[in-house]
């Protein structure tokens, strides 16, 4: 303690005075946690020796999320006691409302001073740092699992419908919902009219219009959401209905509010007649098509039909249609078409002894038809049938298998 005052000795006077002169700047802010939307009321305090020949620059205390506002009358002139003498100064209050839940950190800020100096009333000007301070913002605990988190002490939601909901196509209807919030700001607020995909109707969303006014301190205001909708099809639909739950700080209560749905009649929309571009487009197709469609009959036409009695040639020259009309013919018991339609079998096949059964029982229906006696020959021809039936059998599968190339 003796070296301490020794050295004191030896520090100029007027330093000494400046030190004991300097101004002070002291900050009061509630050290309880605040409720989100709800104000917190923050002073600082700037006290000098002499006097304060202009205001002093306080800071904005602006950050993210959280709404400033300075009170009426928030700055005045205050006086205390400081070591015995009565120093001077200018208090500013200001209303801090947390937008949500977490601690609200300022940073450094600064004050700046402008004082007269004891010695000469000289301006001098002094930045002074604020001291570090924060808060501390909470949700109340019923509240907790609203989405979105609306905490006010009154909430109202009205609905206006402008235009009819028998609705022509391309006509409009508006749809306005009015907030009206008390007991903090309507910034806070979500959208009212959520996001609708309906095929029958377009969405036109308006921006919102706000409105804000505090009385002593206490923030309310409205927000106003409108949608414009515009038939698109005819149909039957409906703007939804919608619920909102808020939390009611005068009653520690959710309380929830439920909006009507609209139903919407909508017209289908009337025909209207083409017009000159569509119908010259119409036209020009309609004669694109015709072209195609003739110049297939003109060029395609010929080799289609050429292509065709090809084929059908081909087929008459086949072993399938000799036999096929050797089937009709014994069907018809006609035997001299029989004979010559197996002859014509015969000449087209490749292994025309296949056919000795069927000669056969030709053989015994001609014998049986030329002869003295009156047999009936029902029989003979139906086994005439069959035995075609086995020589067209045999002429699709092949007795004897070509012989493995490697044996």
């Amino acid at each position: 303690m003796r070296y301490l005052t020794v050295l004191m000795l030896f520090i100029p006077a007027h330093l000494v005075a400046q030190t004991d002169t300097q101004p002070q700047v002291t900050i009061e802010a509630p050290s309880d946690p605040v409720t989100v939307g709800q104000p917190a009321i923050v002073r600082i305090k700037v006290l000098v020796h002499t006097f304060m020949p202009s205001p002093p620059v306080f800071p904005s205390l602006e950050r993210e999320n959280l709404l400033v506002r300075l009170p009426e009358r928030a700055s005045g002139p205050i006086s205390e006691t400081v070591d015995g003498k009565t120093w001077s100064g200018i208090q500013r209050s200001y209303r801090l409302y947390p937008l949500q839940v977490g601690p609200v950190e300022f940073g450094a800020q600064k004050v700046v001073v402008t004082y007269a100096d004891p010695e000469t009333n000289a301006p001098t000007k002094a930045a002074v740092p604020l001291p570090q301070v924060a808060l501390s913002a909470v949700v109340p605990e019923g509240a907790r699992d609203l989405s979105p988190l609306i905490l006010a002490t009154g909430f109202t939601v009205d609905q206006q419908i402008d235009g009819s909901t028998e609705m022509e196509n391309g006509g409009a209807i508006t749809r306005r919902l009015t907030a009206k919030i008390t007991g903090t700001t309507p910034f806070l607020l979500p959208e009212l009219i959520p996001d609708m995909q309906d095929p029958l109707l377009s969405a036109y969303p308006k921006e919102p219009r706000f409105t804000e006014s505090e009385d002593r301190g206490l923030l309310s205001g409205e927000r106003v959401d409108e949608i414009v909708y515009l038939a698109q099809d005819g149909g039957q639909t409906q703007l939804p209905p919608i619920t909102i739950r808020w939390y009611n700080l005068g009653t520690n209560q959710v309380e929830t509010i439920d909006i009507d749905p609209v139903a919407l009649t909508l017209a289908p929309p009337k025909w209207q007649p083409p017009d000159t571009d569509t119908l010259i487009r119409m036209f020009a197709w309609v004669v694109g098509l015709l072209f195609a469609l003739w110049a297939s009959v003109r060029f395609l036409g010929p080799r289609v039909r050429e292509w065709n009695q090809t084929r059908r040639g081909r087929y008459r020259a086949s072993t399938d249609y000799a036999l096929e009309a050797l089937r009709k013919a014994l069907q018809d018991h006609d035997i001299s078409l029989s004979y010559s339609w197996l002859e014509i079998w015969k000449s087209r096949s490749n292994d025309p002894d296949r056919a000795s059964d069927l000669e056969e029982q030709l053989t015994r229906i001609g014998a049986a038809r030329y002869s003295s006696h009156t047999d009936p020959e029902s029989n003979d021809w139906a086994a005439a049938l069959s035995a075609l039936k086995a020589m067209k059998k045999a002429t699709q599968c092949p007795r004897t298998p070509l012989p493995p190339l490697n044996p």
